[in-house]
């Protein structure tokens, strides 16, 4: 069955028809979206509006009809700003999408595609494990099926009458792509176990693990198995169907890589939600802890790094989204807000990230949506000076973009009028 696809650009509105998402009288959305906060929903004249927010990607609503939301950043900015934040998207099990065969760096990746791979591993074990005939690494003497013509071409022909060639291939399931699937396993199973040992995934996976017990480990480097499961899977029509989502998930989880979110491609995976405004912060973050260092200063994350919000604590905290710290002090705050300008509500909130900190300076960073430039906001009675620092999402040259924002940071700590 098709499924009817309506695209959007981020928070943007789309109208569907309520007949559309209706199952015996009642509205029935996808229980893996309906409390996601994915969408936000409201209805206006017999049809259900829905808004985008700061999640982009394939939403399934029904088993017939999903939203693709389009981020207003260019596919390839996204891409960079997704790898360099070391943040992973979130993956809707069993709603697969198509992707371009391009990967980028992610962590996690056993979590985004540990359950998938677990279910899908499950499934195809029922059927039983692939078979393909492979030459063994040592031949038997005299075993096996004559081969006349090469027998002639390596012996007889130079004169050699007693060596003989023979074929001694075997119906084995030692074959890449069971290794590739166990090892794959594997790895899901060492991720859970360090991280999340009471998830039901763990369990799951465990199960499928069993299914290749008589497979045994890869001998070889990961770095092999990958290059030999790329080839296998760079001719998609000789895998068996049922292998094929699996072994996709196998090389990501192998790989520690994500799809490239460009939707255009044959390769399945688990459709994929990007929360923009979590990758924006984390990259903005990362970015300029790093470019930040050589000036002396290290940048924190204030929900790694709470700070009690009443002198003389208490169970409230601030967690400002960027601590600004030199010779273990802070000076400074930066709030990432993926929205096009900040609300009343945001100033009083980073004024008081200022007061609890004990800073006079901070600010907001928030992407252009037309022609904002970064400026001062202004200087409070008590002296607090608050900054918004623009971020060009769309720029064709994301470092050059980023070392400027890194530059105008300097200029903000240092109460200079101008920013570049």
């Amino acid at each position: 069955m098709a499924i009817e696809i309506v695209e959007c650009q981020e928070f943007s509105e789309i109208s569907i028809r309520l007949s559309s998402l209706m199952r015996n009288g009642e509205i029935q959305i996808d229980p893996r979206v309906a409390a996601k906060g994915y969408l936000s929903t409201a209805f206006r004249r017999g049809q259900v509006v829905l808004r985008t927010t700061k999640f982009v990607g394939l939403i399934p609503l029904t088993p017939e009809i999903s939203v693709r939301v389009v981020p207003r950043a260019p596919i390839r900015n996204l891409s960079y700003m997704l790898a360099r934040s070391q943040k992973a998207p979130t993956a809707i099990a069993g709603f697969a999408r198509g992707y371009n065969s391009k990967f980028v760096r992610a962590d996690n990746v056993e979590r985004l595609f540990g359950q998938t791979l677990a279910e899908q591993c499950a499934a195809l074990s029922v059927r039983g494990l692939i078979k393909r005939y492979e030459r063994p690494e040592m031949k038997t003497p005299w075993r096996g099926r004559f081969l006349a013509a090469e027998t002639v071409r390596r012996h007889a022909s130079r004169g050699v009458r007693y060596r003989h060639e023979f074929d001694q291939s075997v119906l084995t399931d030692r074959t890449i792509e069971n290794f590739a699937l166990k090892e794959a396993l594997g790895l899901v199973v060492n991720w859970y176990q360090r991280n999340e040992r009471g998830s039901p995934v763990l369990l799951h996976t465990r199960r499928a693990l069993a299914a290749f017990e008589n497979i045994p480990s890869w001998r070889f480097s990961q770095q092999d198995l990958l290059r030999k499961l790329g080839i296998l899977l760079s001719g998609q029509s000789n895998i068996r169907p049922d292998y094929a989502g699996a072994l996709w998930s196998a090389y990501a989880v192998l790989d520690g890589a994500i799809p490239d979110l460009n939707s255009r491609g044959s390769l399945r995976l688990d459709s994929l939600i990007v929360d923009v405004s979590e990758i924006f912060e984390a990259y903005l973050r990362r970015e300029l802890s790093i470019r930040l260092a050589d000036d002396g200063y290290r940048v924190f994350d204030g929900w790694k790094k709470p700070h009690p919000f009443f002198a003389d604590g208490g169970a409230y905290s601030v967690h400002p989204d960027m601590i600004i710290e030199r010779d273990g002090a802070p000076v400074a705050v930066l709030d990432a807000k993926y929205k096009p300008d900040v609300s009343e509500q945001d100033r009083y909130e980073v004024l008081s990230f200022m007061d609890v900190m004990g800073v006079q300076i901070g600010g907001f960073a928030c992407p252009v949506a037309g022609l904002e430039e970064s400026k001062v906001m202004g200087t409070t009675s008590s002296g607090k000076r608050l900054s918004n620092l623009r971020v060009d999402l769309a720029a064709n040259d994301p470092q050059a973009e980023i070392d400027r924002f890194a530059d105008n940071v300097r200029r903000m700590i240092a109460e200079r009028p101008e920013f570049v």
